[in-house]
């Protein structure tokens, strides 16, 4: 990567594990976040940007998540978006951090 990957904070692992339980409390047996790309999951809900690099080509956009019982990782490209068709998988890899968004402002 041509930028410093940031750190997984424990505040971070935090929510992950949290989410995770959440939500298999939610689904219960039908649970199954095996789809979920490791190499996502620090950038899961937090602002950094990154580019990414799978078979639909090079992407940039932050991390987000599908809802229901078999969750997939998505890349959402703009601040403003709802969901994205873009899902990332063991795939795709992440070949740059393009920046680090302040909360509630402009990087």
């Amino acid at each position: 990567m041509s930028r410093r990957e940031p750190i997984m904070t424990s505040t971070d692992r935090d929510y992950y594990q949290q989410w995770l339980t959440r939500k298999q409390r939610e689904h219960g047996s039908k649970w199954d976040p095996s789809d979920l790309a490791p190499q996502f999951i620090q950038y899961f809900h937090s602002d950094v940007r990154i580019k990414v690099d799978g078979p639909m080509g090079v992407r940039t956009g932050t991390i987000g998540v599908t809802t229901g019982w078999r969750p997939v990782f998505l890349l959402m490209h703009r601040s403003s978006a709802h969901g994205s068709t873009d899902t990332l998988g063991r795939q795709d890899r992440i070949i740059e951090i393009v920046r680090v968004r302040r909360r509630g402002g402009r990087s």
